[in-house]
């Protein structure tokens, strides 16, 4: 997949995080873009959130801008991402979507993923987001400030591992924490570690425990952060898992720090290929 770092005016996300295709379309409340040498297997599978977390952030503040030329922040509440068809994944993909606000405050944003060919639905992603002003995001991360300006990107993630594994269907990940440079362009200033990082790490493991031979894809993933997650905190997932059919394992996540706190709770709906699991 082929993408392009691209800065928007006012919005508080900046590049090298936001991620954005070459060519987009925005209208109204509406985005349209491709991608393609698409892969989206495993841990690839991340960086296709990221993709459709930074359409759904630029086409919500284009909705936005019209109405004002402040720094807008954009806090996401809920999101969801959902596999519809069982086929390979194409080569090339359609993006379509729209922006909608429910309040002053609040504001969501539906995409649709599509074979660009045959133009069949692959996956459906929403993102729920909290809209802040400048002052009052501010005011409510005022503890993370970071007076410092990060000078480059490191792109690669922490270190994580199975630290522990109990055989009542549980073990949990341990993440070393992120660093300033690698969470650059996510709230300049205020450093707050992007929560689609997270999940990669997250979905490393996962994929490292029940076997990582690529027989296994996410057929729902959802993600509620809570607290938004400082820089240079050591994260411990408590992961606990059910099979419910022969074919398909709820997996729950709570990413907490070494003193408990949760900072978000991760579900994925894990299905197996080749029609049984390595458990």
């Amino acid at each position: 997949m082929i993408t392009t770092s691209t800065q928007v005016p006012y919005l508080s996300e900046t590049s090298p995080y936001i991620c954005i295709p070459e060519h987009i379309i925005l209208k109204d409340n509406k985005i349209e873009t491709e991608l393609n040498n698409c892969n989206f297997e495993n841990e690839n599978f991340s960086i296709f959130l990221k993709i459709l977390t930074s359409l759904a952030n630029c086409n919500l503040h284009q909705l936005l801008s019209s109405s004002t030329k402040e720094k807008i922040y954009f806090i996401g509440e809920k999101l969801r991402i959902r596999k519809t068809s069982y086929k390979e994944t194409p080569l090339s993909v359609s993006i379509t979507g729209e922006s909608i606000l429910e309040s002053q405050r609040r504001g969501k944003t539906r995409l649709k993923v599509m074979d660009a060919i045959s133009e069949e639905t692959t996956y459906t992603f929403e993102l729920d987001h909290y809209i802040l002003t400048k002052e009052s995001f501010k005011n409510l991360y005022k503890n993370y400030f970071e007076p410092n300006i990060v000078m480059y990107y490191d792109e690669t993630l922490p270190e994580s591992k199975i630290t522990q594994i109990n055989p009542e269907h549980q073990f949990t990940i341990a993440i070393n924490p992120f660093t300033p440079n690698q969470c650059k362009g996510h709230f300049e200033n205020f450093p707050i570690v992007p929560f689609v990082f997270v999940t990669s790490c997250i979905v490393k493991e996962i994929f490292n425990f029940f076997g990582s031979d690529k027989v296994h894809e996410i057929e729902n993933l959802e993600g509620y952060p809570s607290k938004a997650i400082p820089i240079e905190t050591q994260l411990e997932v408590d992961v606990f898992y059910q099979k419910f059919l022969q074919d398909l394992t709820y997996i729950k996540c709570e990413i907490k720090d070494s003193l408990g706190i949760l900072y978000a709770t991760l579900m994925i709906n894990l299905k197996s290929k080749a029609g049984k699991q390595k458990i």
